[in-house]
């Protein structure tokens, strides 16, 4: 439903890793062209991806969306620069027509409009984050510097993995992280290291971006509250049905440093490619497999996929046989 069909604008995760290496956890941030700041994206799933967005803040409102209530002029602010970017990156899809404080916002892919008074949440019915962030298919996290630290104040998440914007909320980055097993040559957790590149190194016009991924068993996001549904799930993975159930989860990471608050929106665009579409591109097949074959355990008990690893490493090393011999 939601996998990637041009593969083109899938965000392979491993372009860095060079041939016969494996994948280790590092701080892989790096700074954002100019050409490359703007994080709206329009995929050809991008109207399915709405859809099911907009189902699942429906099906569960509080944990999906979170807030306190002293960030309505930071939503406010993070709403504005999406409206902008889109309407930059996609003229012939989005416009925003401004009169006074008098504001419309018009997305011409789903024929809708969203008309309010910038800066008043009366005239609306959402929250400012939760209404226009309904437009895009990525999630959002809205984290306030303070004390050293960034503090998860606001958050929009439809395609978590092992996060929740209800259990998460108030939390800062280091508890939020905490459960990364590593640590840097110096013994310093490297949640910590991240969070002090991240205050020190974005700033408000130098964003920056990185690649994360995990695999996921025959959902498209796991969250805590509903773990009782999508643990089982796991089990149910075999060799001979890994390519069909498992999906690489590939999220791309901005974060930017809003200019009037000081916080850091960190922006996710999440997409999909099941194990079978691997053989679309040989390269990437023979990597994936070469790294998920050393998959340290303690990252793959961290990124919870621990119980179908085996047979889904089973799969892809079938798999690259098959496609090997259809080379020759």
């Amino acid at each position: 439903m939601f996998e990637s069909t041009n593969l083109d604008l899938f965000p392979y995760p491993f372009h860095n890793i060079k041939e016969g290496s494996n994948y280790r956890y590092s701080n892989d941030l790096r700074k954002l062209d100019k050409d490359r700041m703007n994080c709206v994206r329009v995929t050809p799933e991008y109207a399915k991806q709405i859809k099911r967005k907009r189902e699942l803040l429906i099906e569960q409102p509080n944990v999906r969306f979170q807030s306190y209530p002293h960030t309505m002029e930071m939503q406010w602010e993070v709403a504005e620069m999406l409206m902008t970017m889109a309407v930059e990156a996609h003229p012939e899809h989005f416009k925003l027509e401004k009169n006074g404080n008098h504001w419309t916002f018009h997305n011409f892919i789903l024929n809708e409009q969203e008309s309010f008074i910038f800066g008043d949440a009366s005239s609306i019915e959402l929250e400012p984050l939760d209404l226009i962030g309904r437009h895009f298919a990525t999630d959002f996290v809205l984290m306030v510097n303070r004390d050293d630290n960034l503090y998860l104040e606001v958050a929009q998440e439809s395609y978590a993995a092992l996060f929740s914007p209800h259990w998460n909320k108030g939390m800062t980055f280091d508890e939020i992280h905490g459960p990364v097993p590593f640590v840097s040559r110096t013994g310093v957790p490297l949640a910590e290291r991240v969070r002090q590149f991240l205050l020190t190194n974005v700033l408000p016009g130098e964003p920056w971006t990185r690649i994360n991924w995990n695999l996921m068993a025959n959902r498209w996001d796991v969250n805590y509250e509903t773990h009782d549904t999508w643990g089982p799930t796991r089990h149910l993975v075999h060799a001979e049905n890994a390519g069909e159930l498992v999906r690489l989860r590939v999220e791309e990471q901005f974060f930017y440093r809003m200019p009037r608050s000081n916080a850091i929106l960190f922006v996710l665009n999440t997409q999909f490619l099941a194990m079978k579409d691997l053989a679309q591109r040989p390269e990437w097949l023979n990597q994936t497999y070469s790294i998920l074959s050393d998959i340290p355990k303690p990252m793959a008990d961290y990124k919870g996929f621990t119980p179908f690893i085996e047979p889904t490493v089973e799969y892809l090393k079938n798999l690259v046989e098959k496609v090997s011999l259809q080379a020759k």
